[in-house]
C-alpha cells in the first residue's frame, strides 16, 4: 500500500526525475520516518483525529467509514485522482485499501457445533454484501463474495 501511493502520489516520479535509480525510489518510497514526526496511534481514532486537527499539515490513515463519520473535519486523499468510497474500494479502482482475512482450521468444521453456520452467516449477502450491516462500519463487499460463500459452504481450503 505504501508503494502504491508513492507511485500514485507523483512521488516515486519525482525521486527518478531527481536523479535515482528506480530501485533507490522504491527504497525511499517504502521508508518510514523513525524521527518521531510520524507517530503510530494503534487504533485510537479519538487521538488521530485530535492529532490531525492540532497540525494544518497533519496526515492521517485510516478506515473509510471513520473518514465518512468525519468528512466535516478531514479532507480525504485521491491515488491517481480516485477519491475513496465503498464503490471505489469494491471495484479496486482505489488501491489502498485492504481485505478482511478471516481464518478457521478446517479440522473445526464438525467438531465445533454451529461453526460452519456461523461461517456461512457471516459471508452471506444479508451481513457481508453490499446492503449488509458490515457495510454500515466500513467493510466494503468484496466483488468476489460468491466465491467465498461457495468455497465456505463447500469447506474448500482457500489459498
Amino acid at each position: 500500500m505504501i508503494l502504491a501511493g508513492c507511485e500514485g502520489s507523483g512521488a516515486m516520479e519525482a525521486f527518478v526525475a531527481s536523479g535515482m535509480d528506480e530501485d533507490a525510489a522504491e527504497e525511499a518510497c517504502m521508508t518510514l520516518r523513525t524521527d518521531g514526526r510520524a507517530v503510530d496511534i494503534d487504533g485510537d481514532y479519538t487521538e488521530t483525529l485530535a492529532r490531525i486537527e492540532s497540525s494544518p499539515n497533519g496526515i492521517g490513515v485510516f478506515g473509510l467509514s471513520f473518514y465518512e463519520n468525519n468528512t466535516d473535519k478531514l479532507k480525504v486523499g485521491t491515488i491517481n485522482g480516485v477519491a475513496p468510497s465503498t464503490e471505489t474500494i469494491a471495484s479496486g479502482e482505489y488501491p489502498v485499501s485492504r481485505p478482511l482475512f478471516f481464518y478457521v482450521k478446517k479440522a473445526h468444521i464438525g467438531e465445533i457445533q454451529g461453526l460452519k453456520e456461523f461461517l456461512e452467516f457471516f459471508v452471506s449477502d444479508e451481513i457481508a454484501g453490499p446492503d449488509g450491516p458490515l457495510a454500515e462500519y466500513g467493510l466494503v463487499s468484496d466483488p468476489e463474495l460468491a466465491a467465498t460463500q461457495e468455497a465456505v459452504s463447500n469447506q474448500t481450503t482457500m489459498q
